[in-house]
């Protein structure tokens, strides 16, 4: 036998209270994954045999209040609900029969008119229920729309909200990271203080820089965005822009061609090589998963050629990272 087994075992512990006194997350596995959603339209029948195309075992899975997986898609049925345990038993044997696993479970949010959090925090403590029974580690939370509010009416509600998910977070072991997106939360002085006021090994981010870039941030801001926001990131998305020469690195509109200039992950203009280097030097070991915008673009073929590029591209740049 050789060494001490109880050493290694000594190195490993002290490495996780370290870890946990940082609040830096404790390794975990470099993948690629893809939204559910975005596997159709392959020419596939059912979203496993649409994941085996594009060589991934990783999905993200969108699911609605009812807790019904409403792009789990299997023909034109949506078979898949996580409500009880016995739904969630059925997809756990289906995940297994088909070798996939659930990255993360999408639970978006739209405050709307609504002055009161307490039904969707309730949703949220049910699908984290559902995410541990599955393994399921992250609920990511897109929180897309605000309408009337200010800046500061948007922090401290969007603060109180995450804040009831932490004790959800603490119970269930599941992390919930909340999206940047759309005129909020793509902001540093509006993301900032909501991050720094939560523990964010129990709610973090879940970052997409190209959401950023669809913000209208110049390219050459782009890398100095995710090094402030990288030891909050729990969670990654990767899709990409490509905007003409002279918009690349000018102040534009939100949303200004989005459409049109999305490209693929290794076309566009933000080089995701330096990105995945930031998000690692920062502690994050996790999936990155798909979400090309680009696919609109393209017929049945071309959408599966994307995938399969945006799939290659992105484990090249890990194998890179893991050397």
């Amino acid at each position: 036998m050789r060494g001490k087994p109880w050493v290694g075992l000594s190195v490993l512990c002290c490495a996780l209270v370290v870890a946990a006194a940082m609040d830096v997350p404790a390794q975990g596995r470099w993948d690629v994954g893809i939204r559910d959603s975005y596997l159709k339209g392959i020419g596939s029948p059912d979203v496993w045999s649409a994941a085996d195309a594009i060589g991934v075992s990783l999905i993200e899975v969108q699911i609605n209040p009812k807790m019904k997986c409403q792009q789990l898609f299997e023909g034109d049925d949506t078979p898949y609900s996580v409500g009880t345990p016995d739904e969630r038993k059925e997809l756990k044997a289906k995940l297994a029969e088909k070798k996939k696993s659930i990255c993360a479970f999408c639970c978006g949010y739209n405050y709307g008119k609504n002055p009161s959090d307490e039904e969707e925090v309730k949703w949220m403590e049910a699908a984290a229920e559902a995410a541990r029974d599955l393994g399921v580690p992250i609920i990511m939370v897109p929180i897309p729309g605000a309408g009337g509010m200010t800046d500061e009416q948007y922090v401290e509600r969007t603060k109180k909200f995450l804040g009831a998910l932490v004790p959800v977070a603490e119970k269930t072991g599941v992390t919930f990271a909340m999206e940047n997106l759309q005129r909020f939360n793509n902001r540093l002085e509006i993301v900032e203080p909501i991050l720094q006021s939560l523990p964010s090994r129990k709610v973090g981010l879940a970052h997409d820089i190209t959401n950023m870039y669809w913000y209208g941030y110049p390219l050459d801001k782009i890398y100095s965005l995710t090094e402030a926001v990288a030891p909050y990131v729990r969670y990654v998305h990767a899709k990409n822009e490509k905007y003409p020469d002279d918009k690349k690195n000018v102040q534009r509109e939100p949303g200004w061609e989005y459409g049109k200039c999305a490209t693929s992950v290794r076309d566009g203009d933000i080089d995701f090589r330096k990105i995945l280097a930031i998000y690692a030097k920062a502690g994050y070991r996790g999936p990155v998963t798909i979400e090309d915008d680009s696919l609109g673009h393209h017929d049945e073929a071309g959408k599966k050629k994307v995938l399969d590029d945006d799939v290659k591209f992105l484990r090249e740049i890990i194998a890179g990272l893991e050397k």
